[in-house]
């Protein structure tokens, strides 16, 4: 699936200008367009995607398909949250994790050290996922995937969608509603050995400045070097993106996370910077052009809920298409309409309070009184299951609305759709050869940790 030229339009629904036939058309090789592809593939659905990228974008981020098993076995298995403290002095003149103010566990481990579906958050870059997806897609037939070919502008008429590519135009227009955080997060992969690993090891930094997640990035072992994610808040709204990515301003924000002996021995391997939104389009759906992901709503990473809720986006995507093409759906308009109002119900509702509240969580409260003050982590301290469950339900699979194709009115739209086994972590990125080379130019520079070369 290499880059190759195409004709200025290509058509979706119709005929092409060189006669080729194409169902669905699909704007970005990212995880959720390459999962619709996926899944519509499933169902005997062709589709194109165009990707403006030379290769697949896997930077720092944040269903039936048949991928569950591979991402399970691939990912790392967490079985729960902890919210801690910022880190303290171990009296040894290092640093020590700061205290847990509370633990949610999902799950406890069986004897090989893997939890049960439903019990455990898979933590799985968004780089590895998107591999994932695009080997599955090569397996079907059905998808091709144009690489360096940006849709620039969208047309449609009452036979289907014309979208030009490598053209000059402005892609058709969808206002966006919410709004724009005044904090920063900068997202850095750290390769660091640790001397020993604590029963939940990914963790949220509660602090009213230095906040953040941390999480690891692929199975840990003590002793042996490892992949870790700092998502650490930017304190000063000021500076500058140069100045808050610039290398030695990073080491100084990393020391006051990372615990362990000083001086730290770690490997920077990459960072980004993000601003942080809470948006929405104001429309999903407009006549055969359908929104999803993040071209449909942006919130904050906190919590995993964007990347998985964009994949729920196309989950249901799929099964409406399905019904469209393949089942002869007596009314596709009014069905791709409710598929927008259900799933900007389920943002506005579910995704963007929820997003919200736990970013707030991490630095509203001073961290000494977070667990008073805090309704959700004075819950989760009580360790009244019941009363965690209920909480979390509007956020659980409803598996008995989830076949719909043999009734004759759709009736799920309403679900939320976010189980945690399922679950992938949101911000995700690539490791790619060149990082993997410039890691390895720093190791040997600083004399630190050499990378593991199949880590890459």
């Amino acid at each position: 699936m290499s880059s190759e030229s195409v004709n200025k339009d290509a058509k979706a629904g119709g005929i092409s200008p060189n006669g080729e036939t194409i169902p669905v058309i699909i704007a970005g090789a990212g995880p959720v367009g390459l999962l619709l592809a996926l899944l519509l593939a499933r169902k005997g659905i062709a589709s194109k995607v165009f990707e403006r990228g030379s290769e697949v974008d896997t930077s720092p981020r944040a269903a039936d398909a048949g991928i569950y098993d591979i991402v399970r076995e691939r990912g790392f298995q967490s079985g729960g949250h902890v919210w801690r403290k910022p880190i303290v002095d171990d009296g040894k003149g290092g640093k020590a994790l700061g205290p847990a103010i509370a633990e949610l566990k999902l799950g406890e481990p069986g004897p090989d050290g893997s939890y049960k579906d439903g019990e455990c958050c898979i933590i799985f870059t968004q780089g590895r996922l998107v591999q994932v997806l695009l080997e599955e897609a090569a397996k079907t037939g059905l998808v091709e995937i144009l690489f360096s070919t940006p849709i620039t502008g969208i047309e449609q008429d009452e036979s289907g969608v014309t979208v030009q590519v490598e053209a000059s135009g402005q892609p058709q227009s969808f206002r966006s509603r919410g709004h724009s955080w005044p904090e920063r997060l900068i997202a850095v992969d750290v390769l660091r050995t640790l001397p020993k690993l604590e029963e939940t090891p990914a963790y949220f930094a509660v602090d009213k400045v230095h906040w953040g997640v941390i999480i690891p990035l692929e199975p840990i072992f003590p002793g042996k070097p490892g992949l870790w994610r700092y998502g650490m808040a930017i304190p000063d709204e000021k500076m500058t993106a140069e100045e808050a990515q610039d290398p030695k301003y990073v080491e100084e924000l990393l020391l006051r996370y990372i615990d362990g002996p000083r001086p730290v021995e770690h490997t920077v391997v990459r960072s980004r910077l993000y601003r942080l939104h809470q948006l929405l389009a104001s429309t999903m759906h407009r006549g055969r052009v359908l929104l999803a992901g993040d071209a449909a709503h942006v919130n904050s990473p906190v919590g995993g809920l964007g990347l998985c809720t964009g994949l729920l986006d196309v989950d249901i995507l799929s099964q409406a298409l399905d019904l469209i093409l393949n089942h002869d759906y007596h009314d596709p308009q009014d069905l791709l309409a409710e598929y927008s109002a259900a799933r900007r119900f389920v943002f506005q509702n579910f995704i963007n309070p929820t997003s919200t509240a736990n970013k707030l969580r991490l630095h509203e409260s001073d961290p000494d009184n977070a667990a008073q003050e805090d309704w959700f982590l004075r819950m989760v301290r009580k360790g009244d299951r019941q009363e965690i469950a209920n909480a979390l339900a509007p956020l659980q699979r409803r598996h008995e609305n989830w076949s719909v194709v043999e009734i004759p009115k759709v009736h799920y739209w309403d679900m939320v759709v976010y189980y945690y086994s399922d679950a992938v972590a949101a911000m995700g990125y690539r490791s790619t050869e060149e990082d993997r080379e410039q890691a390895e130019t720093r190791n040997r520079q600083s004399g630190e940790v050499r990378i593991d070369e199949n880590r890459f």
